[in-house]
């Protein structure tokens, strides 16, 4: 994974922060809950969302990487840039991935 753990529970804080205060958060915490446990458990299930489409780009780079391996020559430099985002690019299209 390209972030660190710490990176994406920060980054999970600031996008429920941020949709909280637009008002694009529908929730009511249970009158019995903890102060803040509410918000805790949204932050998580925001990270969850964000560890498992990092862990799945992750993923696909490792096949694109294998697939650059497996060719006859040695890719080097821009052209191996080119040829690493053709082919994520496909497979991506190909699975129904959408890259940013």
């Amino acid at each position: 994974m390209r972030l660190s753990e710490d990176k994406v529970r920060r980054i999970a804080e600031r996008l429920h922060d941020e949709l909280q205060q637009r008002q694009m958060l529908d929730y009511r915490d249970p009158p019995s809950s903890k102060r803040g446990a509410g918000r805790a458990r949204r932050v998580k299930q925001i990270y969850d969302f964000l560890v498992a489409d990092l862990q799945k780009e992750a993923e696909l780079d490792a096949e694109v990487e294998k697939i650059l391996a497996s060719y006859s020559r040695e890719i080097k430099g821009t052209e191996y840039d080119i040829m690493f985002r053709k082919h994520k690019d496909e497979i991506a299209r190909k699975r129904g991935i959408v890259l940013w």
